[in-house]
């Protein structure tokens, strides 16, 4: 008797699902095991999801700089010294919030046989990035200093990027985007050295307006249907405006990013009718938006 109520139970599962996968949208299904497994191994999720939904990235910012410090010679009113230019990175934080999307037409370019863009997301937060350079001197008479500036400086960001997906197992994927950042300081550091007095060498600063064409790289992990967990790097490759590795003091810092992405796509309100079968197109960009993920 329970293996029949099990398969009529089943069945009717089976039913539901095919009602609700015909809507026209991409349907990442994924069977949900549970101890409670049936002969169909457990429950499936039949919700039904938008084609967009809620982003939300984090984590901490490293600058890298060059890997060895830089002597230089110099004659100040006739007394010369050495002095030796060392720049370091410290880690930040960054957080930004918005939207990722996931096309569901029919795509007008494809890389073998695939969406050639699985999903594009936008976002819009801050970035605090941080490094610090120091100088030593040492004068002709045996004598050294020893001085230090630091940098932590604030920006409002807005990024967007186009990403693909390629998946090597059902809830795997590498995850590579390409995009631009939009970033502005509103916060710095005093531009002079605090510890020990200030630098003989000549600073520059970076403009305020910074924009960049970024890459992104990660290794996405579907939770469940629509949600998915994608840690990751996110490194500048090229300069719009100002600089990919932007200057501070003396020195060139370079901004990695170390972010962890948060991806939900927002649930359909149901609609009255339970089962709609939708039309030829509905179906087949269904199956498009299955086979794209």
């Amino acid at each position: 008797m329970n293996i029949i109520k099990n398969r009529y139970s089943s069945l009717f599962i089976g039913l539901l699902l095919i009602c609700f996968s015909s809507v026209a949208q991409r349907d990442l299904t994924h069977r949900k095991k549970n101890k409670r497994t049936d002969v169909f191994g457990g429950a499936l999720d039949v919700r039904s999801l938008k084609n967009y939904g809620l982003q939300i990235t984090g984590g901490p910012t490293y600058q890298f700089t060059r890997l060895h410090s830089t002597p230089v010679y110099d004659d100040n009113d006739g007394r010369p010294f050495d002095y030796t230019i060392t720049p370091k990175g410290r880690l930040g934080l960054f957080f930004d919030i918005g939207t990722a999307h996931f096309p569901i037409s029919t795509p007008k370019f494809t890389f073998i046989k695939k969406r050639f863009i699985s999903y594009y997301d936008w976002g819009v937060g801050v970035k605090l990035l941080s490094g610090k350079e120091s100088v030593d001197i040492t004068y002709v008479d045996g004598n050294t200093s020893h001085r230090e500036g630091a940098l932590f400086n604030g920006y409002v960001s807005l990024r967007g990027t186009a990403h693909k997906n390629i998946y090597f197992k059902e809830k795997y994927f590498l995850d590579n985007g390409i995009g631009v950042n939009l970033d502005y300081r509103f916060m710095n550091n005093p531009l002079s050295y605090t510890k020990g007095g200030e630098s003989p060498a000549i600073h520059s600063f970076h403009e305020p307006f910074v924009a960049q064409i970024h890459f992104e790289i990660g290794l996405g992990i579907k939770k469940r249907r629509g949600t998915y967990i994608i840690p990751g790097i996110q490194i500048p490759i090229l300069n719009i405006a100002g600089n990919a590795a932007p200057h501070w003091f003396s020195s060139n810092y370079w901004p990695i990013l170390f972010k962890v992405k948060y991806i939900n796509l927002f649930e359909k309100k149901k609609s009255k009718t339970s089962c709609n079968q939708g039309s030829e197109d509905d179906r087949k960009r269904n199956k498009e938006f299955m086979q794209g993920q």
